[in-house]
């Protein structure tokens, strides 16, 4: 464990932690003969690095777990970025100037010992448990896995098109993709930087590189990234999202001074270019970084809590600032020791020097834990039991491969690890039941080998939800039985427009009545027939078999599409995955112009996004003031559920042709209804969400 340090000075404090044990060649200055050093076993630290480090893990940890309180909280990815790019490049810098060279073999030796071996922990352990819990949680297991060993999830799931953001499949391992970013970043960036040193061979150089890296990755995310659009790309991509990691590593060029000598900058003088007229330049020169460390911690607080994922606000330009506030926290940390002691509380660097563990185990846990407890934590029962046991599995998992395997691996590498652990497990007579390790330690992990490799190559490549998608989607056009796809109906992207709701009143929370109340005739449509002893009437309605109605869904609708299409065979079925609202004026704007738009329209388009007001009012101009509109509300643990569907009853109450179809209401108390992700049906769902459209579109006819 790094030794504890108070007040440093500024030189002291830029030591990074990532300085293994082993030798290193230094230059004899008098004589300039080099020779070999061993190196400490317990490098320096800079004071305050373990508490961001927590302050990062913990902001993830609170997103993945309650992303309707902290929706921004995913920007503590960014904060590790900067921590990592600043350590790195501090790291290389210091080891130029203390041995006249950089070893990059050396290097990447380190960041392997560092982050496999508990990797591969983490792998061997949840692949045999995600074996045993079944379900869906094994779906593309193996394309996880390959991902994780080499470093490349990132770009595997985006050639898979995989969405960081749809809960269509259960990804165990789909947090990893920011740990592949870093590991790209290692072994591309020391290149840069060893060119610089050897070409430039100045702060300037190196200034120049971090910081145009910096811009042309933040101005590749703000330009590639469209509103309306699925953000993964841009947020999972090396090029879109190392923006981070350069501005720490420009924070390190900036403080290390002279790339010869290693003599740091003073603490105002590399500010001094940027402007002097700006208000936080004036604020650092006249020493107060404590000001500074407040107002990053202000910003980096605000977005976690009022900025979502499907914001535009996030992608052009919102991480950036985050970046910067994470770079100018690191800052202050160099020179104020009240922002160190905030930060190097126990509690905070316990948490900090295990956060590696803490990122690796948190997801795959919670994940297996949904699936395990799926009815209650669809219904909301079993949340506060499935946040618990989280944390307090993931603290304890963090502990003992920070324990076991992370600090021995580090410290004496994995062959002494290795030699450790056999002699451990070695029997010795003199000391009792010491004979069972071996067989129980060897029969251990080779049962977790020999089940990962099962579970890996036998994982399903479908979901039951993605079956029931693909099924509903052949269900698509108008008329008996599947047809032709109307218009939008193939699959759309995820609309994610910015800002958060506008709409502050609540859904209504009375539940639906019962979807199960209308007769049903034996060809499946819902009966609109006189009943005995009435005489038929001229003004009968004709039956409602759905031929003046179009519903327009999403991938919830196409997983019920079926059951729809059984109540109702003569209606037209549009539906499409990751399709929100903010596409349905232009799929009714088509269906007019084709005079294919029917008297009623149902819209089941609130669970991908955000709902706004002048979204229902763009909808309602282009169905036109004397047709119906019947909006399905949604239900799920996002954080704009809430917000969209107050919109959608305050739509009701504003505009007489406009009705909801409460499937929030319908399914709220009743988890076994919902698959495992707690947002798409299940058969029984599928059949109740199909009953509850029939009874809204009757309503609606009058």
């Amino acid at each position: 464990m790094a030794a504890r340090t108070t007040d440093l000075s500024v030189e002291d404090a830029t030591a990074t932690a990532e300085n293994g044990t082993g030798t290193v060649r230094t230059v004899d200055p008098p004589t300039g003969a080099t020779r070999l050093v061993q190196r400490r076993p317990t490098p320096r630290r800079i004071a305050g690095i373990d508490g961001l480090r927590a302050v990062a893990v913990l902001l993830v940890l609170a997103f993945h777990l309650a992303p309707d309180a902290v929706p921004g909280g995913f920007v503590g990815v960014d904060v590790f970025f900067v921590i990592s790019g600043f350590l790195i490049t501090m790291g290389l810098l210091r080891e130029k100037a203390r041995t006249g060279r950089i070893d990059l073999a050396h290097f990447w030796t380190r960041r392997v010992r560092r982050l496999l071996p508990a990797l591969l922990v983490v792998v061997a352990v949840c692949s045999p448990v995600a074996l045993l819990v079944g379900g869906d949680v094994r779906v593309h297991l193996d394309r996880q896995v390959f991902g994780a060993l080499t470093f490349s999830s990132n770009w595997v799931s985006i050639a898979a098109e995989d969405s960081y953001f749809s809960a269509l499949v259960p990804q165990m391992f789909s947090n990893l993709w920011s740990l592949a970013v870093e590991e790209q970043f290692y072994l591309v960036w020391p290149l840069v930087v060893l060119g610089v040193l050897l070409l430039a061979r100045s702060r300037r150089a190196g200034l120049v590189a971090a910081g145009a890296a910096a811009l042309a990755s933040a101005g590749a995310m703000a330009l590639l990234h469209t509103p309306g659009e699925d953000p993964t790309r841009v947020y999972y991509g090396t090029d879109t999202h190392v923006f981070g990691m350069m501005l720490g590593a420009l924070l390190a060029f900036w403080y290390f001074g002279n790339v010869r000598t290693g003599r740091p900058a003073p603490w105002p003088g590399a500010l001094t270019p940027v402007g002097r007229g700006a208000r936080v330049v004036r604020a650092l020169k006249r020493r107060r970084p404590g000001v500074v460390a407040g107002v990053c911690l202000v910003v980096i607080g605000a977005f976690s809590l009022l900025v979502p994922w499907d914001s535009a606000v996030t992608y052009r330009g919102g991480l950036f600032i985050v970046s910067l506030a994470a770079a100018l926290l690191v800052t202050t940390m160099l020179h104020d020791s009240r922002v160190r002691r905030l930060l190097e509380t126990p509690a905070l660097r316990w948490i900090g020097e295990r956060s590696y563990g803490v990122y690796l185990w948190h997801w795959p846990v919670f994940v297996l834990l949904t699936q395990i407890f799926a009815k209650q934590w669809v219904e909301g029962s079993g949340v506060p039991l499935v946040w618990v046991v989280t944390v307090v599995v993931t603290f304890v998992l963090a502990g003992l491969s920070f324990r076991y395997v992370e600090q021995p691996v580090v410290r004496d590498g994995v062959l002494v690890s290795l030699e450790r652990l056999a002699r451990w497990v070695r029997p010795v007579r003199s000391a009792p039941g010491r004979g069972l390790r071996a067989p129980l330690v060897g029969g251990a992990m080779v049962a977790c080998l020999v089940l990962t490799g099962f579970a890996v190559a036998t994982a399903p490549h479908v979901t039951s939800i993605e079956q029931d998608i693909a099924a509903g989607m052949g269900e698509n056009g108008p008329g008996e039985g599947p047809g032709t796809p109307g218009p939008g109906g193939a699959e759309a992207p995820t609309v994610a427009p910015s800002g958060t709701p506008g709409a502050t009143s609540e859904p209504s929370d009375e539940p639906s009545p019962a979807p199960s109340d209308v007769p049903v005739e034996p060809s499946g449509a819902p009966s609109t027939e006189p009943g005995p002893g009435e005489e038929p009437s001229a003004s009968t309605a004709p039956p409602a078999t759905g031929a003046d109605l179009v519903v327009v869904g999403d991938s919830v609708t196409a997983a019920s599409a079926k059951q729809i299409r059984a109540l109702l065979p003569d209606v037209r079925i549009d539906s499409a995955v990751s399709r929100s609202m903010l596409v349905a004026p232009g799929i009714l704007g088509e269906l007019e112009k084709r005079g294919e738009l029917p008297d009623i329209v149902v819209l089941a388009l609130a669970t991908n996004t955000t709902l706004r007001e002048r979204t229902i009012d763009d909808v309602l101009a282009a169905v036109g003031p004397k047709r119906r509109v019947v909006l399905v509300n949604a239900y799920g643990a996002r954080s704009w559920i809430k917000g969209t569907n107050a919109v959608i009853a305050k739509a009701a109450k504003e505009h007489p042709q406009v009705s909801v179809a409460d499937w929030h209401g319908a399914v709220r108390s009743h988890g076994e209804l919902l698959a495992a992700d707690g947002v798409h049906p299940t058969r029984d769902g599928a059949a109740v969400y199909a009953r509850l459209v029939a009874d809204a579109y009757v309503a609606a006819r009058g």
